[in-house]
């Protein structure tokens, strides 16, 4: 009897012991799965009135591991703290909880065991404090940085290079919205205070970045103004500074040598309260202060020659002007051979070639003789000339490949909206035509491309038949649309106008 009675009770422990442990399998996205389609894999036990929760990769190293007092997958009510890990065995995340909901300390490490987080969440979700960056070039992370936050809008960020007492910069922000940023140099020394709003004391500094350098600093008047700024180079050197005072200022450039190149003057018009370039080179640096993006020449307050410069610092035009107006533009190619010349006439273009970005116009006594754009790869994209009898223009438009798409001729002289007469090709035979004037399809049918996908317009009478479909072809309207209607919204999706650049939409 006292055998049996044994038995029984071993049976019950080892019953209660089996069906107070469980294992589920997840996929890659945490979606309950079988064992052969794995990737994670969860045991769960009873540890009093909690569960404990073990979850597993797909190799058996741990993954997380907490107590919850529910363990239903997706709604996992934790408990306690919460430990999460790497599939290397490094602690990647921990935090703590209260009926599932995050309460005191909470922490995040990258993948060099390095914090990213160290937080204290309250019970109200607030937190206090600090969020960690880490320096890393290869990933255009060219600074370190700390955020110490006494609430969620009340915060301090620190930006350092290696030493967070060295060069660096730092923002505080209150509760109120307002900031303060205090900048330092070399060895940490305080350059300047920015606080925000109007203020005689501010100051606003600009760093290289690896190592952290200052390349510029401005000192700014109550109305935002400039009143004083200086250049530097990534060795240190000026190259260039500028000061403004109550009758007149200046701007010096210097080369990298400490050569002076350009000598700047103002004259402070005290009605306007300007500084009007007075004499002398204004040198206008590139973004990244390794060259100049322009140089704008003034004699007697009125500028004779502005200069302009490609991304890699190489002239590409140069302007020349007289009382103000346009004279000439010059054009270069990289290597410094001359493209070509543009002279103005009361200051309009008159002979030789606009070059500008992806498109070029040729002039003839003032007149625009031909018009060239082009796309991103140099293929042209439209070409308009100017026809034989020199009383219009005929276009033609070029897809992607090459192909052509449009032709059409356009009037002389300028109307109000878009007018043409325009054919349109498919794998290059003429298809539908169509006449416009002043926007307004007169007559024919005619399709073209817009971003948000293809509109095909006929004229029947009065009325325009507008059809419009999505990029994938469906037919998402079909309107009957008087012809005559004024004030349309171009941008809406029933608009009838026609523009030229609905045309040259890039297919």
């Amino acid at each position: 009897m006292k055998k049996l009675f044994t038995s029984a009770i071993l049976a019950l422990i080892l019953s209660i012991s089996v069906g107070a442990q469980e294992k589920i399998y997840f996929d890659e996205n945490w979606e309950k799965t079988t064992q052969d389609k794995m990737e994670f894999y969860r045991e769960t036990e009873n540890k009093g009135k909690l569960i404990l929760i073990k979850d597993f990769y797909k190799n058996g190293k741990l993954q997380m591991e907490g107590l919850a007092s529910d363990a239903t997958p997706g709604s996992e009510v934790y408990e306690g703290k919460v430990t999460w890990y790497t599939p290397e065995g490094k602690v990647l995340n921990t935090g703590t909880f209260s009926g599932g909901k995050q309460t005191g300390p909470s922490q995040t490490f990258d993948e060099k065991g390095r914090p990213l987080d160290d937080l204290v969440y309250k019970e109200d979700g607030t937190f206090k404090g600090k969020v960690y960056i880490y320096k890393d070039p290869e990933n255009a992370l060219f600074y370190n940085s700390i955020t110490t936050y006494e609430s969620a809008d009340n915060f301090k960020t620190v930006i350092y290079d290696e030493d967070i007492k060295g060069i660096r910069y730092e923002t505080t922000v209150d509760s109120n919205g307002k900031y303060e940023t205090k900048y330092y140099g070399d060895k940490g020394k305080q350059i300047g205070i920015n606080k925000g709003g109007s203020s005689d004391d501010n100051v606003l500094v600009e760093y290289y970045y690896n190592p952290m350098r200052v390349s510029k600093i401005e000192k700014y008047k109550s109305d935002g103004t400039v009143k004083e700024g200086i250049i530097y180079s990534k060795n240190g050197k000026i190259l260039q500074e500028e000061k403004k005072n109550k009758k007149d200022g200046y701007k010096i450039t210097y080369d990298e040598t400490g050569k002076k190149i350009g000598n700047l003057i103002y004259s402070y018009d005290k009605e306007s309260d300007y500084y009007k370039p007075q004499d002398g080179e204004d040198y206008q640096f590139n973004y990244e202060f390794t060259g100049f993006s322009a140089i704008d020449v003034y004699k007697n307050g009125s500028i004779i020659l502005s200069k302009y410069f490609d991304d890699n610092g190489k002239l590409s035009s140069e302007k020349t002007l007289k009382d103000d107006l346009v004279q000439e533009i010059r054009y270069y190619h990289p290597d410094g051979r001359q493209k070509g010349i543009l002279t103005y006439k009361d200051d309009i273009p008159y002979s030789g070639t606009l070059y500008e970005e992806l498109s070029e116009q040729q002039y003839k006594d003032g007149v625009l003789v031909l018009s060239k754009s082009f796309r991103e790869d140099e293929k042209i994209r439209y070409e308009k000339k100017l026809n034989a009898k020199q009383n219009g223009y005929d276009a033609t438009v070029y897809d992607d490949n090459g192909s052509l798409v449009y032709t059409y001729a356009q009037p002389l002289e300028e109307t109000e909206g878009f007018t043409a007469q325009i054919i349109q090709y498919v794998k290059g035979k003429a298809g539908n035509k169509a006449a416009v004037k002043d926007g307004i399809l007169q007559s024919g049918k005619i399709k073209y491309k817009t971003e948000s996908g293809l509109k095909e317009m006929e004229r029947s009478g009065k009325w325009i038949l507008l059809k419009v479909y999505n990029p994938e072809g469906k037919l998402i309207q079909d309107s009957k649309i008087l012809a005559e209607v004024e004030d349309q919204n171009i941008y809406n999706v029933l608009s009838t106008t026609i523009q030229e650049d609905d045309l040259l939409y890039n297919f």
